[in-house]
C-alpha cells in the first residue's frame, strides 16, 4: 500500500509540475539583445580596438543601460574589465572603441565578453554574454589608441 501511495504522489506531482517545465524563464533584461559580434570563429588580438553592439528590443528608450563590460573564461571566471561607463541601447546601440586585454598573464584561449545591464530605474540587474572568440596573445604587438 505505500508503494502505491508513493507511485500516485508521484504522478499527480509530475502532473502538476509539466506546465512549469514549458514556461521560459525571463530575467530582468528580457529583450536585450548582443547584435555584434554573433559570429563564432572569430579571433581578436590582445591590444586591438574593438566594439560590441546592441539594443534593448521593443523595450522604450531608457529601460536599460550597459554599465560595464569583463573579458571571462569558457567557465565563466573574470578575466580583466575591459569597459566602463552607460550607454542607452535605445539611443547608443554600441560601446565606445575599447582595447582587448588578456589580463596580467596574457595568453591565447577561448574567451567572452561580458555586459553588465542596469534596468535605469535601478530595479534590477543582468548580463548577457557575447559569442566565444579566440583571443590571441603577440609580445610584439601594443596597445592601440583606439578612436
Amino acid at each position: 500500500m505505500k508503494t502505491f501511495i508513493t507511485v500516485l504522489v508521484l504522478i499527480i506531482s509530475s502532473v502538476f509540475a509539466v506546465p512549469y517545465a514549458f514556461i521560459e524563464r525571463q530575467d530582468a533584461c528580457d529583450g536585450f539583445r548582443i547584435t555584434s559580434p554573433t559570429q563564432s570563429g572569430l579571433q581578436w588580438t590582445n591590444g586591438q580596438c574593438y566594439q560590441i553592439s546592441f539594443d534593448g528590443g521593443n523595450s522604450p528608450a531608457g529601460t536599460y543601460k550597459v554599465t560595464s563590460i569583463d573579458l571571462i573564461d569558457t567557465s565563466g571566471n573574470i578575466i580583466q574589465q575591459q569597459w566602463t561607463g552607460s550607454v542607452d541601447p535605445a539611443t547608443q546601440g554600441y560601446t565606445p572603441n575599447f582595447n582587448l586585454n588578456l589580463g596580467s598573464s596574457p595568453k591565447n584561449g577561448d574567451y567572452k565578453l561580458r555586459l553588465y545591464i542596469q534596468k535605469t530605474d535601478g530595479s534590477a540587474t543582468c548580463n548577457r554574454d557575447t559569442v566565444t572568440f579566440t583571443g590571441i596573445y603577440n609580445q610584439n604587438s601594443g596597445f592601440d589608441k583606439c578612436p
